[in-house]
Order: C-alpha cells, then structure tokens, then sequence
C-alpha cells in the first residue's frame, strides 16, 4: 500500500489565464461548484492501493471539502519546497505516490494501474502519455509535447519517489528544476551526446532512463499509461471549460 501526497498549493502564479483569480491556487478553483483538488482526492480515496493521504495547501479549502484526508500541511509558497516537505514527512516510507490537484478527470482505476507498473526498486517513476492518445481525447489541446526515438509524448502528474534516496540529493533537485531550461546546465548534467540526440528527436526512452539512474544514483523507470486523464492538468480557462464539460457528462 502507497501514502500519497496531494500537492494543492503554489500560490497564485498559476492563475493568471483563469477568469477566476479569487483563489488561492488552481487546485481551490471551482469546478461544477466544488474545489478542483476535490475530485483528486475523491479519486485516491477510492484506489485500492493507496492507504493514506497528505494534503498540501490552502487548510481552508481543504476544510470546505467534504472528503478527509489522513493528514494536511500549510503551503510553503513553492512547488519544490511543498515537495521537500512531503518527502520529510514520509521520510520512512520507501516509495510515495505524488500527484497534482489540477487533474479532475484522473479515476481510481488508474492510479491503481500507474502504481502496479512501477518497480519496487525504483527510487523515482514518472508516468508519460503518447501524444495520439491525448488528442484522441482533447483533439485541440495545446500540449507540450517530448519528442524521443519512440515518438512524441507528454508527461504526466503521477509519480512515485523514495524519499530516503531523494531527500540527500534535494539540492541537486532544486538545482534540475530550477536549471530546466538551461541547455548548458542540462548538458553537463546528462551529457552533450545526450542533448544533442533530443534535440534532433534521436535519443530513446531507455536512454533517458539510464542517464536519470545514473544521475539519482538509484533506478528511474518512465512509465508509459495509455490514459490522457493523467497528463490532462488543467492550465487554462479552455481547459477548464472542457473539463467541466466531461465531468458534467459523466453525472448522467
């Protein structure tokens, strides 16, 4: 059984291409009347593989939430400093379930399937979408999407780290996510060949992989899901409209 992390917060950055900005962060922003960050934890709340959950973020929202959760903290202010602090709080455990609250269309079912397809030993899995299946689903998104060897793809919201593995190596975290659009950075860290062959679309999913082990010192396992749910975080008022459309649907 997995304990899982809800990242709810980040402050109001996120906000700026919603018409409502009277919130906190996009997981408080209403959907169909109720906080975005509840479907979320509707949905942990039903995976058969997940046994307890710890929310970070705005403790009003949360307490204006019919769902309970295992345990709740305040919002840091930052992604990575809200991560940090999830990672501490379940320091003992070997693997952790983390996912965002802006993605209401994720079910149960599939977050049990994520975490059956990660390995034991993996100190860090991330789960992926191929491009056709997300525009099969929202056939005008406008989604960033990573071209390797295998294709194109987009990353998704769900992943499963070690703590005990990741939390000695927080600095060189923060180093990755605040360098992530530094080329140069980036190739020293997984080498030129390697960026070389990503720019050109060359470089394959295993390499990926074996570079991000080496790097973490642990192994790192993309996982490929076939459900566009997963990467569909919602980043804009249109993709906002399209979600309150589906779910709308699926209550009849």
């Amino acid at each position: 059984m997995y304990k899982a992390v809800v990242m709810a917060g980040g402050g109001k950055e996120s906000l700026k291409s919603f018409i409502n900005k009277n919130v906190t962060s996009k997981g408080a922003i209403p959907v169909l009347g109720r906080p975005m960050v509840s479907y979320v934890l509707e949905s942990l709340k039903g995976a058969k593989n997940v046994d307890k959950i710890l929310y970070i973020g705005d403790l009003d929202v949360l307490s204006s939430i019919s769902i309970k959760v295992d345990y709740s903290l305040p919002d840091s202010g930052s992604l990575f400093s809200n991560l940090i602090k999830a990672l501490e709080f379940f320091k003992d455990e070997s693997q952790v379930l983390v996912l965002t609250s802006d993605i209401p269309l994720v079910k149960s079912y599939m977050i049990d399937e994520f975490l059956s397809r990660c390995d034991k030993s993996a100190v860090f899995c991330y789960s992926f979408v191929r491009k056709e299946d997300i525009e099969r689903f929202f056939p005008n998104a406008h989604r960033t999407y990573v071209r390797v060897k295998e294709g194109y793809f987009n990353g998704g919201n769900l992943m499963v780290i070690s703590p005990s593995h990741i939390l000695p190596k927080k600095e060189l975290l923060e180093k990755i996510i605040s360098s992530r659009k530094n080329p140069f950075y980036l190739a020293k860290l997984f080498g030129i060949s390697v960026i070389i062959r990503y720019i050109f679309g060359t470089v394959s999913i295993s390499t990926l992989e074996d570079r991000a082990t080496r790097i973490l010192g642990g192994k790192a396992q993309a996982v490929l899901m076939e459900y566009p749910e997963i990467s569909f975080d919602v980043d804009n008022q249109l993709q906002l409209e399209f979600v309150e459309e589906k779910l709308g649907k699926q209550a009849f």
